[in-house]
């Protein structure tokens, strides 16, 4: 593993990540520099799970806004797609990569529901960092899969969940329980739903995954382990908001149980609550 270091910005950076989330109004988690504990947990699960060093990712970031973890890894080597689906603060993360001189960063205006392999080919590393919950049912399996389909080794998710879920919805015969979510009004234009930069791009409603169900689309979609991190610590950090590792990789077989093998989740939870 390569040293640590801290690379020197100028004030201008520093003051465009000082002000990160403030939209969201006095009295928001983790905006303005408070934001530094998520950026801090993000880069630590990199560096730790990732398997190789920075300078040897190629890292998508969705949803990317002004692009600080884009920035943050970009500046430790790694080789960085910055994506979304509005201009307004992804230009200012532009710039300030212009200025600081790095050149291993690309922004890319781009909707994540069109985001495919065939498209972008294949990356190390995804973030879909305060993303997730602002796309409704069933674009956001679609985009979990089509994620998947792209990411060679891990996800990080950082996202809000239902802590009450009150309805389900299905997706290849399959249910999840979560909460619909408004994100503008039914009459809304659509250049009014693009000025709110921390809500949908478009969708008048969003799905938020319960927690269990979030686990388990992920594993639906194809990734072998999904953890939860709780270090770093973040300090602040909103209590209907988590943070977990999608890891892809081959799926075990057992030779001690081998009842387990090549059965659904649904067969083996079924098996499992008729054992004695």
């Amino acid at each position: 593993m390569s040293e640590e270091r801290v690379h020197p910005l100028d004030a201008e950076s520093l003051a465009l990540f000082a002000r990160k989330g403030w939209e969201a109004g006095p009295g928001a988690p983790q905006t303005g520099p408070a934001n530094g504990v998520k950026v801090r947990r993000v880069m630590q699960l990199t560096r730790d799970l990732a398997g190789r060093p920075f300078e040897a990712l190629r890292i998508l970031d969705v949803g990317c806004g002004e692009g600080v973890y884009a920035i943050e890894a970009a500046l430790r080597g790694a080789r960085v797609v910055a994506l979304d689906a509005r201009s307004e603060r992804m230009d200012l993360g532009a710039a300030c990569a212009a200025r600081v001189g790095i050149r291993t960063v690309q922004f890319v205006l781009a909707d994540v529901r069109h985001v495919t392999r065939q498209a972008y080919g294949d990356f190390d590393v995804v973030y879909c960092l305060g993303l997730l919950y602002h796309l409704d049912a069933p674009d956001v399996f679609a985009v979990l899969e089509n994620l998947h389909a792209l990411c060679a080794r891990m996800m990080i998710v950082d996202t809000l969940v239902s802590l009450a879920p009150d309805c389900e919805v299905a997706w290849r015969g399959c249910r999840y329980r979560g909460a619909r979510h408004r994100e503008h009004g039914d009459d809304d234009p659509p250049e009014v739903r693009r000025s709110r930069v921390l809500r949908s791009i478009d969708n008048t409603f969003s799905f938020r995954f319960a927690r269990e169900s979030l686990v388990r689309a992920l594993h639906d979609a194809g990734f072998t382990s999904v953890l939860e991190g709780h270090a770093p610590l973040e300090p602040g950090k909103a209590p209907d908001r988590i943070t977990v590792v999608a890891m892809k990789g081959a799926r075990v077989l057992l030779s001690t149980y081998p009842w387990v093998n090549h059965r659904s989740e649904e067969e083996i939870a079924k098996a499992v609550e008729g054992s004695p």
